[in-house]
């Protein structure tokens, strides 16, 4: 992997909006809602961020929930937040549950669609119609020691918690992806499939296109019909993608196609498929770069799997970060400048169990999870969590939750004790409806592709 001693000059997230640019520099491409593109520029979303900063400069003390459709969108809520003193609460998913477990902790929703949280006003990321008009005072520029973000995840003892992030955590990461990516992606624009209210997605998508200065575009391209006329419109791109993705992709016709478009692909979620990585190295003449990481860590190390000079199942750690094995467990330990929890001086312990490549230590092999936290469709699912929501269903007396492989793809199956009125209802009404109702009531707090694909009673 190719590096650069430092980071280029301009990678600034505090100072981002008071940056010299030309007004009609391109940002990003969005949607023009006829299957067209249209332009987002530098003077717009300076623009945008400054009218949603003045309406929520008005409302009452307390962070925001944000939750958009569009990464543009996403990244005029996230600057107005911050410059209104606020900090932005990103839900988990935008699932009704997930949202109304919101409702004691914000103020609001900033959005650009239909998500809300009950009971508070939504506040919408741009003014319809018309272009916004230039910020009437400057930025000015954001301490680095603020509170800027909660992003939500699912902790190792069974209840999901939420990651906070000052302004410094994500600064000083984007300026050390831009340190050691930067030859990787030069100049070109992001293209992704990864969604944007998550860390990686958000950092890739988003922000680090933001501080260099690289256009983006503004939604999620899932399928190869999609992504193939977006790549070759706008010539080699950074794709920032995940396993799953990469992987459906690969089985698509017309890979080579796809790949010539592509400076570099990204990866990150979960480990890639060496059979994946092989087909996209085939395709692009470069297997992906995979990161490694989580939200409360930010990234720790990258890989390229393959037949390349530097291909290899081992993780090598990101410059800025220092990387311990904990005994007698072996868990990986991560000490850097972006690593938003664990106690001051001793870095955060992650349920990932490693050993050392060599004797030598530094590179390191990963030897699955030490704690009931799974990774199902790059998303993090806590089992306990789940099963204590099962348990608390009219029907359940207890359950128990497990790995289960699908088309070689991770999932969960369900086992449930039912009490009394559980095993009456399975008489009355039979096992395909039990079993819809108790999805379905998972499915107010999760995302479908979290929920279990077979039932045991």
């Amino acid at each position: 992997m190719s590096s650069s001693a430092n980071a280029r000059p301009g990678i600034d997230l505090a100072g981002l909006l008071d940056q010299e640019r030309e007004p009609d520099s391109l940002v990003a491409w969005r949607s023009d809602g006829k299957g067209g593109d249209r332009a987002a520029t530098w003077a717009g979303f300076r623009g945008a961020v400054a009218a949603l900063r003045d309406e929520i400069a008005v409302l009452p003390p307390g962070p925001l929930a944000l939750a958009t459709q569009d990464a543009f969108a996403f990244g005029v809520g996230l600057f107005a937040c911050w410059h209104a003193g606020r900090v932005a609460i990103c839900p988990p998913n935008t699932q009704p549950g997930a949202m109304e477990a919101l409702a004691d902790l914000v103020i609001g929703t900033v959005s650009d669609a239909d998500f809300a949280v009950p009971g508070r006003p939504v506040l919408a990321t741009e003014a319809e119609g018309g272009d916004p008009k230039p910020p009437s005072t400057p930025f000015g520029t954001l301490a680095m020691d603020a509170p800027a973000i909660e992003l939500f995840t699912s902790g190792t003892t069974g209840r999901g918690k939420a990651i906070p992030k000052r302004l410094e955590h994500l600064a000083s990461e984007v300026a050390a992806l831009d340190a050691e990516l930067a030859r990787e992606v030069g100049g070109a624009p992001t293209i992704g499939s990864g969604s944007h209210q998550h860390l990686y997605g958000m950092l890739f998508r988003v922000l680090w296109p933001l501080a260099s200065a690289r256009p983006f575009d503004a939604r999620v391209h899932l399928h190869a019909e999609e992504l193939l006329p977006r790549l070759s419109a706008h010539g080699p791109c950074a794709f920032a993608s995940v396993p799953a993705h990469l992987k459906r992709l690969a089985e698509r016709e017309g890979l080579d196609r796809l790949g010539a478009h592509c400076r570099v692909v990204f990866s990150s979620g979960g480990p890639l498929e060496a059979e994946t990585a092989r087909r996209w190295e085939l395709a692009t003449g470069s297997a992906p770069l995979e990161l490694f990481g989580s939200t409360e860590t930010g990234g720790v190390a990258w890989r390229r799997q393959g037949t390349g000079p530097d291909a290899t199942l081992a993780w090598t750690p990101l410059e800025a970060v220092r990387v311990v094995r904990d005994e007698p467990d072996g868990r990986l330990r991560v000490q850097s400048s972006f690593v938003s929890l664990g106690e001051a001086g001793e870095g955060f312990a992650m349920g990932d169990r490693i050993e050392w490549e060599n004797a030598e230590g530094g590179r390191f092999l990963t030897l699955g999870r030490g704690d009931r936290v799974l990774k199902v469709g790059e998303k993090r699912l806590s089992l306990p969590e789940m099963e204590e929501r099962l348990v608390e269903h009219a029907f359940v007396e207890t359950a128990a939750l497990l790995p289960l492989e699908q088309a070689g793809e991770q999932r969960v199956a369900a086992v449930a004790v039912l009490n009394a009125a559980g095993r009456a209802a399975l008489e009355e009404r039979g096992r395909r409806e039990l079993t819809t109702d108790l999805t379905n009531a998972l499915a107010e707090a999760w995302e479908r592709v979290l929920l279990p694909r077979a039932w045991r009673f």
